[in-house]
């Protein structure tokens, strides 16, 4: 088919074939996975936003094609572990010919210029457009964001927030339009004495809640960005990782201290529910919360 014939009629529908999908007041994530018969797949009609979209390959795809205001700018396939970058504000539709399993991302137009502006001086600019891009980087934090999307436990917050922030520094920096490369960042700072207080207080006092970076950030004085990268810089740990082991402290001192129960310890130190509590214990102190409880005691 040449490049520019216009494709079929598009349907206005999306793939039913998510399996796994979270939402974030800075990211849209979902996974995709489709095996069988393509003899009949029809065209389909990507809805349009004012956001980027990256496509991740959890396996090859053998066979689809793509089009764009109505030329056709991609036909064939593309191998396990390759990403596509798209701008939703145009056109976009597309006729998937073979299995397929991957990962889709979006991020609005203006999670890229909030988190931009505190990454870098100056105006943000567009994203060059991708297909088939091999980007070990983009893989890395992908398979970082998979158990949060799998699992979708609320307690993720912190941590999807914190891989967000990740993702669009990596995106602007490497497919940053003109002028993106040449761009100055901001100065780096310390985090003082009095802002690591201002953080860990924030913390102690809304352990039991959903912490969001950017209220920490708030907390001290400092845009998300700033914070998070001078933190890790003090601390040798992601603030993510910090808020982990608040909870965790805690979680040991009310087991070691008092008789509530594992359900109560774990809304007291602001894991998603009992189970949540006792796979991030078990995974991060070698032992089951009831069974440190008991040996705690002996």
């Amino acid at each position: 088919m040449p490049y520019t014939q216009k494709p079929p009629a598009a349907s206005s529908t999306l793939p039913a074939h998510c399996i796994a999908a979270l939402r974030t007041p800075l990211l849209a994530a979902a996974r995709f996975r489709h095996v069988g018969d393509h003899a009949d797949a029809h065209v389909q009609a990507i809805p349009q936003a004012r956001a980027y979209s990256v496509i991740f390959q959890m396996q090859d795809f053998a066979s689809h094609k793509l089009w764009m205001d109505r030329k056709l700018i991609h036909a064939g396939g593309h191998s396990q572990a390759t990403m596509a970058l798209t701008d939703l504000t145009k056109a976009y539709a597309c006729q998937h010919l073979s299995d397929y399993d991957n990962v889709r991302l979006q991020i609005r137009n203006e999670v890229l210029e909030e988190l931009g502006g505190e990454l870098y001086a100056g105006r943000v600019p567009g994203l060059r457009l991708q297909q088939g891009a091999e980007d070990p980087t983009m893989r890395l934090l992908v398979q970082a964001l998979l158990p949060s999307l799998m699992r979708r436990e609320p307690g993720d917050g912190l941590f999807i927030e914190h891989l967000t922030l990740a993702m669009v520094a990596h995106l602007l920096r490497r497919y940053g339009q003109a002028g993106m490369r040449g761009a100055e960042g901001r100065p780096s700072g310390k985090l003082s004495g009095p802002q690591l207080a201002k953080a860990a207080e924030y913390v102690e006092a809304h352990l039991a809640q959903n912490i969001a970076l950017a209220d920490i950030a708030k907390h001290c004085g400092m845009s998300r960005a700033t914070f998070a990268r001078t933190f890790k810089a003090a601390m040798g740990m992601t603030p993510f990782a910090w808020v982990r082991e608040r909870r965790l402290e805690h979680a040991m001192s009310l087991l070691r201290r008092s008789d509530l129960s594992l359900a109560d310890i774990s809304a007291e130190c602001g894991f998603s529910d009992q189970s949540h509590f006792a796979r991030i214990f078990t995974r991060n102190i070698g032992q089951a919360p009831r069974a440190w409880r008991a040996g705690q005691r002996k």
